[in-house]
């Protein structure tokens, strides 16, 4: 019934602006649904901007959606020059993996992870598991 992850939607104060930081970020172009939804194209995924509001306050606290990266303290650095500040690590996981969580100017994380052949060979022993009804 859930083949993939379609979107992932960032609750912001200014949408047009977290849209734009976005864009350059992954290198494309903002595109627009209506005044009040926003959306870059990234590697496998729409970002959607929606604005914040009472039901969905965004920041701190939520989800955060963790990007595969080659070089994790390269990738802190390209964010952290584009305005994002370092909220957790960098540190390694239990798996082995490199991890750090980063805030983008808009309040809102930005998860990166950075594999390693353990951390694969770990994740490639979880039992896949489907829910049917």
């Amino acid at each position: 019934m859930l083949r993939f992850v379609e979107s992932v939607v960032l609750f912001v104060a200014d949408i047009d602006a977290a849209a734009a930081w976005y864009a350059e970020i992954f290198g494309t172009v903002v595109h627009r649904e209506n005044s009040r939804y926003a959306f870059v194209r990234a590697p496998g995924v729409y970002i959607g901007f929606h604005p914040a509001d009472e039901k969905c306050p965004g920041c701190v606290g939520g989800t955060t959606v963790y990007w595969e990266v080659d070089d994790l303290n390269l990738a802190i650095e390209f964010l952290r020059q584009r305005g994002a500040h370092l909220h957790r690590g960098p540190g390694v996981t239990s798996f082995g993996a490199g991890a750090a969580m980063l805030i983008d100017p808009f309040g809102c994380t930005i998860g990166l992870n950075a594999s390693t052949a353990r951390s694969q060979s770990e994740l490639g022993e979880v039992p896949a598991t489907s829910v049917e009804r």
